[in-house]
């Protein structure tokens, strides 16, 4: 069986470093603004509360990131169990989700349009921060 690539990003491991150089130096700040912050209390409780809404999201990418420095990109099988898109930040485009098992996947455009739901999939990606490598199409859902 030839796999059908609906997706394919060559440049991943460029991806993975440019996410990395953006994630951890701002979590690194964002963690000593919050650090300061915690040790300003009870003077700072506003700010404690505002600069942990972005600094936990923020470790959370840099240490996805940074965990797949030394790691290998791993293949994820599967049904495609959920797919839907939403409008980015401030609705400049929009993203396009899929759900193979219990992943969660951000694929590009034209994968969001051609991959139905049932559809199944290889999908190679780095295995903390799902950076996706590939989006390939096994065999199409039956239809309905």
């Amino acid at each position: 069986m030839n796999p059908d690539v609906v997706e394919a990003h060559p440049k991943h491991r460029q991806t993975l470093l440019r996410r990395t150089a953006l994630y951890a130096p701002s979590a690194a700040l964002a963690t000593a603004i919050l650090v300061y912050a915690l040790f300003s209390l009870p003077q700072s409780l506003i700010m404690v509360f505002i600069v942990g809404l972005f600094t936990i999201p923020l470790d959370m990418e840099a240490v996805a990131a940074l965990r797949d420095l030394p790691a290998q990109p791993v293949i994820t099988e599967g049904r495609i169990d959920r797919k839907w898109s939403k409008a980015r930040f401030a609705f400049f485009g929009r993203v396009h989700y899929i759900l193979v098992g219990k992943s969660l996947f951000e694929v590009g455009p034209v994968a969001g349009l051609e991959l139905q739901l049932g559809d199944q999939v290889r999908v190679e990606h780095w295995p903390h921060s799902h950076t996706l490598v590939s989006v390939a199409r096994l065999a199409s859902a039956p239809s309905r």
